[in-house]
């Protein structure tokens, strides 16, 4: 039997070209090594003394159960798109709970606490990035911050029940199709029991005919990468 280690390495290979096929794993492959380059330039986790980059260490790859898929899915936000998507966003975000599914190590979660949210709710599958995010809260300080209140989860994204207040609903193109279908249709649920304004701002929108298809959104805004290793974007509006 192959030892933990190499059944990973062979898993990072193989689950993103199941996934995306040949064409768009390569495409992210390219763009998420720019984007390490364009993180250093950024300087988030030397700025703030956190930990939210995408590095695979020898521990990652010994990984079981819920931790094993952040090895080929994870990658930090960068700063600059995500100011860019909530710029675009048509709303005051006193109004609204931002909430990151597939949250990470809480990159985007520190960056959303730069806004007046009401609150921001992070979920995430695994324990080990969960911790992580919960340290990088602790850690962080930043006299742009305008929003201290935090609501970490680690529990599967399919079981997750969205709050019912108004929200802007983060994606950076967490889940494989299957569960972001399952994840929209306990949205729409969920808006038919209380109606109410959500803004999907959804990063790398490799899916965008799924959202459309469920008659929920129209798409708002949208923007292209401006520098190599960022993607594209799109603010998806239900109201």
């Amino acid at each position: 039997m192959l030892p933990t280690a190499f059944k990973n390495l062979a898993r990072m290979t193989t689950r993103p070209l199941d996934e995306r096929g040949l064409f768009q794993t390569a495409r992210s492959a390219v763009r998420v090594y720019f984007a390490t380059r364009q993180e250093r330039v950024e300087g988030f986790d030397s700025k703030y003394g956190t930990d939210t980059g995408r590095h695979v260490t020898m521990e990652d790859l010994r990984a079981e159960g819920p931790d094993v898929p952040p090895l080929w899915r994870y990658a930090p936000t960068l700063m600059a798109p995500f100011r860019r998507m909530m710029a675009a966003l048509p709303i005051e975000e006193e109004e609204l709970v931002f909430v990151d599914l597939g949250s990470g190590k809480g990159r985007a979660l520190l960056l959303a606490s730069e806004y007046p949210f009401r609150r921001i709710v992070g979920v995430e599958l695994s324990p080990r990035l969960h911790r992580v995010a919960r340290a990088n809260i602790e850690r962080f300080h930043s006299d742009a911050q305008r929003c201290s209140r935090f609501e970490l989860t680690c529990m599967d994204a399919t079981d997750w029940e969205p709050p019912p207040e108004p929200m802007v609903l983060y994606l950076f193109h967490p889940f494989p199709i299957e569960i972001f279908a399952a994840v929209l249709a306990r949205l729409e649920a969920s808006l038919r029991a209380c109606p109410r304004h959500v803004y999907l701002a959804y990063l790398n929108p490799l899916f965008d005919e799924v959202v459309m298809q469920t008659g929920l959104f129209e798409r708002g805004a949208s923007g292209r990468p401006e520098t190599r290793g960022e993607f594209e974007w799109t603010i998806y509006l239900h109201r």
